[in-house]
């Protein structure tokens, strides 16, 4: 997938990083960055109806002055700016303690009896899907199921859990404090509050439900079945899931690949046409006519399936410096 993205998302021959648009690269690695989940972005730059831009050097007027040089006449400026997160309900004490700060960005740690249910972002994924997690985990611990470890482990291991963040995300802008790297966050979720699915246990009472449980995409009912009881019916829901998504022979060619290290040749031809894209001459060179109708080949497949071309022209900013 990681491959995938930074190859041919976008769909062109000339794209890296999952979408070719050198005014927002960044140096993170694939899942250490937050990812924009609106594909038709990419559409809309394609076919010239959506100019992506660098900063904002200066305005003057209706002009716009962008750190490259270049310079539009803009109607309207959209800033998305997002918003802070505030509770003025509660008492200092509680609000003075950021989000991120929290025990697996859920539990107040000087006071546990208060829960922060559904604040963490995936860089991908849903965040209703967590914060299902994230309520079951504190329905456990309310109801005397869970225990919590004493304060000074909580803090500790809150400490430790920031500084792993951090390192994750070190090359993203860090302006979400609260991302999250979905299936990591999910599987830690899922054995504080003692729902990991016990696979080995499955695989013995259920071999049919052990498959379905382990090549169904992620889904809440994953987190249900150790539950005995209704596991059937959670196994029908993940049966519906996975039904079209995979099949024996993307498997069998998925180990193909592997044992051939191919990945690991597109990793490494990755990394040398990132080099090719940082350079210079590259400007120049991907301008050039053979290299132009080369791409134009490439995407064929792209503008004949996917593209949408009936959107207007829009000028976007990926930072403003003002």
């Amino acid at each position: 997938m990681a491959w995938v993205c930074k190859w041919s998302t976008g769909g062109s021959l000339l794209a890296y990083q999952g979408h070719g648009i050198p005014e927002w690269k960044n140096n993170a690695e694939f899942f250490h960055f937050f990812i924009n989940k609106n594909g038709h972005v990419l559409d809309l730059i394609d076919w010239k109806r959506l100019i992506p831009k660098g900063a904002i050097e200066k305005i003057q007027g209706k002009k716009v002055c962008f750190i490259d040089g270049t310079e539009a006449e803009v109607d309207i400026i959209l800033q998305s700016t997002g918003y802070y997160t505030k509770f003025p309900f509660l008492p200092t004490k509680y609000t003075e303690v950021p989000l991120s700060k929290l025990y697996k960005f859920v539990f107040n740690i000087n006071d546990p009896s208060l829960a922060f249910v559904g604040f963490v972002r995936p860089i991908i994924g849903s965040i209703p899907g967590l914060a299902e997690l994230q309520s079951r985990w504190v329905g456990r611990v309310f109801s005397g199921k869970v225990t919590l470890v004493r304060k000074e482990e909580l803090l500790q291991e809150s400490l430790a859990d920031q500084q792993f963040w951090k390192n994750y995300f070190k090359d993203s802008s860090r302006r979400l404090s609260t991302l999250v790297e979905a299936y990591t966050y999910w599987d830690d979720i899922a054995k504080k509050g003692d729902f990991y699915p016990d696979y080995m246990k499955l695989f013995w009472e259920n071999p049919r439900g052990w498959v379905t449980a382990i090549f169904s995409p992620y889904n809440g009912c994953q987190a249900r079945l150790n539950d005995s009881k209704h596991r059937e019916a959670y196994l029908k829901i993940l049966r519906k899931h996975k039904r079209g998504t995979t099949s024996p022979l993307q498997y069998l060619m998925l180990i193909f690949l592997r044992l051939i290290w191919f990945d690991w040749f597109l990793e490494r031809m990755g990394d040398v046409k990132f080099l090719i894209q940082q350079s210079r001459w590259w400007k120049t060179v991907r301008e050039w006519r053979i290299i132009q109708a080369l791409d134009w080949y490439w995407k064929i497949p792209k503008r004949w399936l996917f593209d949408n071309k009936s959107r207007p022209r829009i000028v976007v900013s990926s930072e403003l410096r003002c």
